[in-house]
């Protein structure tokens, strides 16, 4: 998934190369807007916040069979600092790096295995990146990559429940700071000469962590495999120049000749990730969770209103988008015989906007209702030992769930007509019951019974096309 949204953002850093290289050709505004000239050579610092999905999976080399997954959404934040380098107009190169905090915490009672536990627990990281971007005026756009360092807490084991002769046994837990590697790509835009905010995301590999657990008391090889999806927001601050206050709510508008008000449509594209679990339905007990993700693409349309309460600075709108949503997650639960599944197909969102504008740019915030086209199952993997005569009916169904999203992104423009932007959503489509029946000859019908939790989160970088005529700046 992260190399699906780092070729999104690579294409919409071509198309606004070519964009900005084909305004040349077009004809000119009756009226220029004033040129400002912004510098984005210098070191700088600043904050950030946002969200973390981490990703992982537990297996047991030489022991049980199939995997445990791990899958949670947390918060993130922390300071970054850095160097850029304009090596041209439009071209910018340049070092960066973060230090923060991952508060990913996921611990859980396998499901139809309670007396085991498994879990993962971040705290401290740390990015060493490149960057390589494309600058159109005030804003940049950009890829980034380089190191990681996290510090991560797995834990795999135990006993309880009466199932160790009634001795209660922790699980063995293993602290490590990994090392990894990072990539993802962003949108910056500056909203004064110094100060400048921006929505970033990277991919986290941090490789893996073996250990001996103990499930059921036992020894038993770990192995755990760690991924962590980041999107997060932030200020940066350029030294060098005359110092400024945060012009973040009420700074002075920059000239732009794009007009942001009225209708535009366009694309996007990125990736998909399952944040759902599995829950036992009584007597069953425990989770199996969801390690997905997939592609994502589709259209959007809306609208803007601008200067929201008689203020230049603020914006709302309401704004709709369909598309494909490729999101797979599928597995063998950990010491048992049953396959879960989970696979979307198409999804579409009716949401409003609303946030702030530099002039060339918007921050904003969004919000509304969402449907996902879902694929839940339950099944059995294998029927080698059961009774001769046994029949099984296994629960595998789609459906429209309808449910709510939330999120947020920056939008550029590139010129007059064209704006990219790289924005979140995360995904809320309620609940699916499965039922897995067996009837076994001289026996009564086996019943299981499981919650899914249809949750997802999308990442997308998008170019959208404005049908209003073009503004004199007049800031």
């Amino acid at each position: 998934m992260n190399r699906l949204l780092v070729t999104g953002m690579a294409m919409v850093l071509a198309s606004a190369s070519a964009s900005a290289a084909d305004m040349a050709a077009q004809a000119p505004i009756t009226k220029a807007a004033a040129a400002v000239a912004y510098d984005w050579t210098g070191i700088y610092a600043g904050g950030y916040w946002g969200t973390s999905l981490g990703q992982s999976s537990a297996t047991t080399p030489g022991g049980f069979a199939d995997a445990a997954d791990i899958s949670k959404a947390g918060w993130t934040a922390g300071g970054t600092l850095g160097a850029n380098w304009q090596a041209s107009r439009n071209w910018l190169v340049g070092l960066e790096g973060d230090l923060g905090y991952l508060a990913n915490d996921r611990r859980f009672d396998q499901w139809n295995d309670t007396p085991v536990t498994v879990g993962v627990k971040t705290g401290g990281y740390a990015t060493a990146r490149a960057r390589f971007g494309y600058v159109t005026g005030p804003s940049l756009l950009y890829l980034t990559g380089g190191a990681a360092f996290v510090q991560i807490e797995d834990t795999f084991g135990g006993c309880k429940n009466g199932f160790c002769g009634g001795a209660v046994i922790s699980p063995v837990a293993v602290t490590n700071t990994k090392i990894g590697w990072t990539a993802g790509g962003g949108i910056e835009s500056k909203i004064s000469q110094n100060w400048s905010r921006k929505t970033e995301y990277l991919y986290i590999d941090a490789g893996t962590t073996n250990f001996v657990g103990n499930p059921y008391g036992g020894p038993q090889n770990a192995s755990f495999r760690n991924h962590f999806h980041v999107i997060k927001s932030g200020l940066n601050y350029k030294f060098g120049g005359p110092a400024e206050p945060i012009p973040f709510f009420g700074g002075q508008m920059q000239p732009t000749d794009h007009n942001w008000a009225g209708f535009y449509a366009g694309v996007n594209a990125g990736g998909g990730i399952s944040r759902g679990a599995a829950s036992g339905v009584l007597p069953i007990r425990g989770e199996h969770d969801f390690k997905g993700a997939g592609a994502a693409a589709g259209i959007q349309a809306g609208y803007n209103f601008m200067s929201l309460f008689g203020r230049q600075n603020w914006f709302a709108g309401v704004e709709g988008d369909i598309g494909y949503l490729g999101v797979r997650a599928s597995g063998i639960d950990w010491n048992d015989n049953f396959n879960f599944s989970q696979k979307t197909s198409w999804y579409g969102t009716a949401r409003g906007r609303v946030g702030t504008t530099s002039g060339p740019s918007l921050f904003y915030v969004t919000g509304g209702a969402a449907f996902v086209q879902v694929r839940n199952g339950l099944e059995i993997n294998s029927l080698a030992a059961a009774p001769v005569g046994t029949v099984v009916t296994n629960d595998v169904r789609s459906e429209t769930k309808a449910g709510w999203t939330f999120g947020g992104g920056t939008e550029v423009a590139l010129d007059a007509r064209w704006s990219a932007r790289l924005e979140y959503l995360y995904i809320d489509a309620g609940k699916s019951r499965r039922t897995f029946t067996a009837l076994i000859p001289a026996a009564p019908l086996a019943t299981i019974e499981s919650d899914y939790n249809n949750r997802f989160h999308v990442i997308r970088a998008g170019l959208n096309y404005s049908f209003s005529a073009p503004v004199v700046a007049k800031y």
